[in-house]
């Protein structure tokens, strides 16, 4: 399969390494500058093992690639309106586009029955241009479960965490939907096919809303958020309203109790929200915050203390940055 690569922040990279390693030849796309030094020095990903260096492909000239029959997309959700003109020329009639997302996607309400068929969320899509782009037949869901954070554009560092769970937006386990899964199992990553990935998504998200923003408030990572009682009521409620508003669309099962706690591996964690915060880059609240208070409120579920965790995160990213996010 011809494979790019959109984006080559932590996760991009933790997957571009990994598929480069096993042999695939992914093509990172990137800002020219950070394709420069991809090319010149290779991707270190720095984990248990100390520095690791593989080669990579990369360009900035997205259109020199032409179609390609498998792009992965790592770009925070704010991110993607901006890159679709990055991406156009890398998507054909058969290419399988798979968005490694946090929070909702903006795909969600796509090939599903009921009364929200198709519906778009603006906090997602404002103006339809992202479904208008990607056709729905072209994606596959993904639900990343990765500690890593970039030191430099070569350079990750990562704490072995490599899970991905993917899944047809329709359901179902379709012959596309094993051959991705198949091809990241043979990089070493630990891919999984689900036949409800809506799910995974909101599983994943329960632990989204419950950390990235409150973590921004705080300054803390995950394990002083799950240690401190005070802190974990708070992250209680994010989980119970998160979990509300995905039973009125028809997704339960859930266990707050047990997504409340973290691993050994993720205390020392600091979300990639706050590395964000940090960095003096834009918050993905949007899709983490912003589209779970819409959906609230299409479907009559309030989100209060959602909504007021988000709200305080955000004045704190513009207090101590000085500008709108």
């Amino acid at each position: 399969m011809r494979i790019a690569v959109v984006g080559a922040g932590s996760v991009g990279g933790v997957l571009s390494w990994h598929l480069a390693r096993a042999g695939t030849e992914p093509v990172i796309v990137a800002r020219p500058a950070s394709a420069a030094l991809l090319l010149r020095e290779g991707l270190t990903l720095v984990g248990d093992r100390g520095p690791q260096t593989q080669l990579v492909a990369a360009t900035a000239d997205a259109a020199s690639l032409g179609e390609r029959d498998l792009v992965f997309v790592a770009l925070k959700a704010q991110d993607w309106l901006p890159a679709l003109p990055l991406l156009a020329p890398l998507l054909g009639a058969r290419t399988i586009v798979v968005p490694m997302l946090n929070g909702l996607p903006w795909w969600y309400f796509q090939g599903v029955a009921g009364n929200l068929t198709g519906r778009r969320i603006a906090a997602l899509d404002p103006n339809g241009a992202l479904a208008a782009a990607i056709p729905g037949d072209t994606i596959l869901g993904c639900v990343v479960y990765m500690g890593a954070s970039r030191e430099t554009p070569t350079r990750i560092t990562w704490n072995g965490r490599k899970r991905l769970l993917l899944g047809e937006p329709r359901g179902g386990l379709s012959p596309r939907l094993r051959r991705v899964v198949e091809i990241l199992g043979g990089a070493g990553l630990n891919a999984q096919a689900v036949p409800d990935i809506r799910h995974a998504i909101w599983q994943k998200i329960l632990g989204n809303v419950a950390h990235n923003p409150l973590s921004v408030v705080t300054g803390a990572p995950i394990g002083h958020l799950a240690s401190e009682p005070h802190l974990k009521a708070i992250m209680r409620a994010l989980m119970q309203e998160a979990a509300a508003v995905a039973q009125a669309v028809g997704v339960s099962g859930f266990d707050i109790e047990e997504r409340l706690e973290v691993s050994p591996e993720m205390a020392d964690f600091r979300t990639s929200m706050l590395q964000d915060f940090e960095a003096g880059r834009p918050l993905e609240l949007g899709a983490i915050v912003d589209a779970i208070v819409e959906l609230g409120e299409i479907v009559g579920v309030p989100t209060p203390v959602i909504s007021t965790v988000g709200a305080l995160a955000m004045e704190r990213w513009r207090a101590s940055w000085g500008k709108s996010d």
